[in-house]
């Protein structure tokens, strides 16, 4: 069931239990005159109308047992009152003297019936008791935050909504009959006393009616899911904080990335089929050799449901090598005879077209997404894509001139393997690295579409859009989609599309159908013989970077699979790897973040009230996903066999895309997740207000149950405190509690924001890697959500701990190895080329910059460090940027 229940928030709970306690009387007194009890006796119907709609509300609105309990204690009250008051008036015949304790049995025993039943819609509950605010009451600093509650006391936090499995039919909906018996009975019960007995038999033979029939239909309809098994013995052994690993010679005031991590980089090494090798590097490698266990089993099943037979048929097909050696090219060669038959420009296009409704377009992409205006709808979205470098800003940059011509090289063995002869691949092979220069002048580079998402959204009609680009019929397109021409969508990046519609006009058709030719051959080519793998590998792997030898084949195909239908494999994965205590203990966590969310934000000196308050409202509008999703994707019929590898991965992909293609125009579904179980990452989603951790990021050293706290808040409840500060950052500022895409800082607000990132800016071009400089402005809203995300986990961790000894575990005082863990989440090394990789494809900083810029603007660092100040990290309070 969904977590909806109303508590006072952690930090003001000690001043409103002795408000509560206080005030108990008059709370009670200021009750019974809104029902105008205490002064003149009553009849029973009079009390009742007004204390059973109020009963009913908080029923529904499913209230902590608290507040239930309190309300059935003032009706029992109110009604031993009101019957007496009864008893004594006149009614025209003899008054029969009630038992009143007996009475509220009755009522008690109806309010369970009625309690039981599950709501009929998965929505956060509203808060009848606002939460104090800063402007309220005075909250004591930060570092001296004393909790009212103990760890954990928050179970029922009312504004993070846990949501419900919804793919079990026997939790669906209750029909509105039984939610009528049941208030039936309960008013009965209330107005009538003398029949509550049979009002509530005959509520209770309508509820067990119910159940009974959904219990049947939940038998009779559910699948016998396989309870798969996981053999720890084939994965690799659990990484967890060593205070023996930490490097006396690289002082923590200094940096502490280099303290905690320089002697494993020192005596660390990566294999020749590796580019990069860290902490979260060796959680993605036991996700991946726990997926390649569930694959296993799932291609052994003899009665497998859908999902069970995609990831069985690909896993089977993909580790068929000799089968793939003797096909050769024979499973592409479908695709490639289509594209040479192509004759005319109205053939090109109608090739593309229905290369989108495949997902295998190499020109542009079609999704269907929320809208970012109206976020509850979903839209099309049409973006550019086309390019064989990882940012088009690499096809003019002078640096970049050598890797380009690699490229060109690349263009033409792949040409070879396809079918064409030598020199015509050569030759071909220029024109297309041309081709693709013309599409990279008109397409936004990676750092700007990283950082600013609205160049995806340009909202247009169909006539607006054919106003674009007049050689290409939406309608026509949208057809081949199986889909109507939609009133509206959008046509993001307006000027490449512009410019692809120039070149399908005048660019020579042989050298479109080239171009398609060369980039179905590198797409299928992890698929098929070890030729075309090795050749794509070259380039992909080895000059983009830096891999001197091939990838295991079990890991290339596990992660063709992730890539492709990773969503088959997350319910077993969930199965295997999440264990319902886990859940629990990363829900407490979770918890505890939120209250030192809230605390931070009322006391965030760069806001003003109007901006406080919108934020206060957004944080409590945040939904935080542990684990798994609320429901998995449906999976029809998707046509994949024992037959062909590549085949397979063409199936499933244009599977995905039809399932994708359907949304638009409906709600969205805010149950599915962009991410699998098994993924190693996290997000935070703006358009839903929403953040999801995956199952596989609940490893050691970002969680372990049995470690103690301040490991698993220096970890995974940084991590998550992380997610939350985006929603405070550059983007997240400008999405609102419901994701409508607005500036909620007021003026004054937004000046103060934008002088702490420049100063956090300034901060970071100061920091690099062996590879050169860090993009500042690309990094920026991670470094923003890094800094904000260890404030509100070392404020978590504190108020979780407080009242508790330190523990002072090797030597070490609890925020020692607070800082010390997180350091090691950043722990990593890589080749030369995936590092100048990284810096120009990635938004976030490299491991040792993470590790060292939010510890450096926390005074509470160089007080666990006892740092001298104006050393490295431990900057004088003018240098330090407070973000949450």
């Amino acid at each position: 069931m969904p977590i909806s229940a109303t508590q006072a928030r952690t930090q003001a709970g000690q001043h409103q239990h002795r408000l509560q306690r206080a005030n108990a009387t008059s709370l009670r007194t200021t009750r019974r005159q809104r029902s105008g009890v205490p002064t003149t006796p009553l009849h029973l119907r009079e009390v009742s109308n007004q204390r059973a709609v109020e009963l009913g509300a908080a029923i529904r609105q499913q209230l902590d047992a608290q507040r239930v309990a309190r309300d059935i204690g003032e009706l029992t009250d109110e009604l031993a009152v009101a019957l007496q008051a009864r008893n004594r008036q006149p009614t025209g015949a003899p008054s029969m003297a009630m038992n009143v304790h007996g009475v509220c049995n009755q009522i008690t025993f109806a309010l369970m019936l009625t309690t039981v039943l599950p709501p009929n819609t998965v929505r956060a509950a509203s808060n009848p008791f606002p939460a104090m605010r800063a402007t309220d009451h005075t909250f004591p600093p930060p570092d001296a935050i004393v909790p009212a509650w103990p760890p954990g006391a928050r179970a029922m936090q009312p504004d993070m909504e846990m949501a419900v499995r919804t793919d079990d039919p026997l939790l669906g909906d209750v029909p509105a009959v039984v939610h009528a018996a049941s208030d039936a009975a309960l008013a009965t019960c209330l107005h009538s006393p003398r029949w509550c007995g049979t009002a509530l038999w005959t509520g209770a033979g309508v509820t067990a009616f119910w159940a009974a029939a959904a219990t049947a239909g939940y038998l009779l309809s559910r699948d016998t899911a396989r309870q798969y098994t996981l053999d720890t013995a084939r994965l690799l052994p659990p990484l967890h904080f060593n205070a023996s690993e930490l490097d006396p010679t690289q002082p923590a005031c200094t940096s502490l990335g280099a303290h905690v991590n320089r002697l494993w980089e020192k005596d660390s090494a990566l294999q020749r089929s590796r580019t990069q090798l860290g902490t979260l590097d060796h959680l993605r490698s036991n996700a991946l050799l726990v997926c390649q266990q569930l694959a296993e089993q799932m291609a052994s099943e003899t009665d497998p449901d859908t999902p069970a037979r995609v990831i069985g048929d690909l896993w089977s097909t993909g580790m068929d090598e000799a089968g793939i050696e003797v096909a050769g090219r024979a499973p592409l060669q479908p695709t490639l005879d289509a594209i040479a038959a192509l004759t005319d420009r109205p053939a090109l296009t109608a090739w593309l077209f229905d290369a989108s409704a495949r997902g295998a377009n190499p020109l542009f992409d079609f999704s269907v997404l929320p809208d970012q205006l109206h976020p509850d709808t979903n839209i099309a979205y049409l973006a550019q894509s086309g390019l064989g470098l990882p940012d088009s800003a690499w096809y003019g940059a002078q640096d970049k001139q050598e890797l380009l011509a690699g490229y060109e090289q690349h263009v033409a063995r792949t040409l070879v393997l396809s079918g064409a002869d030598a020199d015509a691949a050569t030759r071909l092979a220029a024109d297309i690295v041309t081709l693709e220069r013309a599409l990279a002048a008109a397409s936004e580079p990676f750092a700007v579409l990283a950082i600013d998402d609205s160049r995806f959204y340009n909202p247009v009609s169909p006539a607006q859009a054919q106003h674009h680009t007049p050689h290409l019929s939406w309608d026509a397109f949208f057809k081949a989609q199986g889909l109507a021409t939609p009133e509206r969508f959008s046509l993001g990046m307006p000027g490449f599309f512009e410019r692809l519609d120039a070149l399908l006009a005048s660019t020579p058709l042989d050298t479109w159908k080239a171009y398609l030719q060369f980039h179905a051959t590198d797409s299928a080519a992890p698929c098929l013989s070890s030729t075309f793998v090795d050749t794509h590998d070259a380039f992909h792997g080895g000059l983009l970077k830096g891999r001197q030898a091939a990838v295991p084949r079990f890991a290339r195909v596990m992660g063709i699979i992730q890539q492709e239908a990773g969503d088959a494999l997350g319910p077993a994965y969930a199965q295997v790897a999440f264990s319902p205590q886990n859940e629990r203990h990363v829900k407490a966590i979770t918890r505890q973040l939120t209250a030192a969310l809230d605390n931070r934000l009322q006391q965030c000196d760069w806001m003003d009230d109007p901006s406080r308050s919108q934020a206060l409202q957004k944080m409590d509008a945040m939904r935080i996903d542990i684990g798994r999703p609320p429901t998995w994707p449906r999976w029809g019929y998707v046509g994949t066999s024992r037959d062909s590898f590549l085949g397979n991965v063409q199936a499933v992909r244009a599977h995905a895309q039809r399932r994708n293609t359907a949304l638009l125009g409906t709600p969205v579904e805010t149950g599915h997740w962009k991410l699998t179980p098994q993924t190693v990452d996290a997000y935070q989603d703006s358009a839903l207000n929403r953040i999801v951790i995956p199952a596989a990021l609940l490893q050691p050293p970002l969680f372990d149950p049995s470690a103690d706290e301040a490991l698993n808040y220096g970890g995974i409840g940084a991590i998550i405190g992380h997610e939350m500060a985006h929603g405070f950052d550059r983007i997240g500022t400008f999405a609102d509690a419901h994701g409508n895409e607005m500036d909620w800082l007021s003026p004054y607000s937004r000046q103060q924001f934008e002088a702490r990132a420049a100063q956090l800016r300034d901060q970071i071009t100061q920091y690099g890697d062996a590879g050169g400089a860090v993009d500042s402005n690309l990094t920026l809203d991670e470094n923003l959500s890094d800094l904000g995300g260890l404030a509100i986990a070392l404020q978590a961790m504190r108020q979780a701990t407080a009242g508790t000894p330190d523990p002072m575990i090797d030597g070490m005082t609890r925020e020692q190895r607070f800082f010390a863990n997180n350091a090691l989440i950043w722990r990593m090394i890589s080749t030369s080329e995936r590092a100048e990789l990284e810096r120009a494809t990635n938004n976030h900083a490299p491991g040792s910059v993470r590790a060292d810029v939010a510890a450096s603007n926390l005074p509470a660092f160089a007080r666990a460090f006892n740092c001298t100040p104006g050393t490295p990290m431990a900057r004088l309070p003018a240098d330090q940027v407070r973000f949450l």
